[in-house]
């Protein structure tokens, strides 16, 4: 016979339990997404980096070339300026005339490859045998790393600082 008194327990899985195990859950995937968006941030910040030191190299490269125009300070840039071009496809440049022209071609592929970004080409010391390259682009992420030098970056941007011997 039955013993209808005898009451059973229950052995699955309580409302309670689910809830707490959703808990857990949801916290974990919102963590695995915050990690997912600060590594798209970093990535972001490391190409524009990378994209700024090959932008310096190449200016250094233009002024070793033209080592006069550079003593000179003929390429020398403040932020937020715009040198004008120079014509130096029909007839040959020398001197200022292709550090003008070279500091218009480079300013046009600093504002392609960092849209936002800035620059500022500066004589170190009195010696006139060492620039000074700084760019400047918008931060992506919450903080700005600032320059390691004297230099003042714009607010919100990193800033990357080369230095050119010549």
């Amino acid at each position: 016979m039955l013993n209808l008194n005898h009451r059973t327990h229950q052995t699955g899985i309580t409302l309670l339990e689910s809830l707490v195990a959703m808990l857990v859950l949801s916290t974990g995937i919102g963590a695995l997404a915050w990690t997912q968006a600060r590594h798209l941030s970093d990535g972001r910040d490391t190409a524009a980096r990378s994209m700024a030191l090959l932008l310096t190299e190449d200016l250094a490269d233009r002024m070793l070339f033209n080592r006069n125009a550079a003593a000179s300070g003929s390429y020398q840039l403040a932020w937020g300026e715009r040198p004008a071009s120079a014509d130096c496809r029909s007839a040959p440049c020398l001197g200022s005339a292709l550090a003008r022209a070279d500091l218009s071609a480079w300013r046009d592929a600093l504002a392609q490859a960092l849209p936002g970004s800035d620059a500022h080409v500066f004589a170190v010391g009195g010696s006139g045998r060492q620039m000074g390259i700084a760019i400047s682009w918008r931060s992506t992420g919450a903080s700005a790393l600032a320059p390691a030098t004297s230099l003042d970056c714009p607010v919100q941007s990193n800033c990357h600082v080369t230095y050119v011997p010549f």
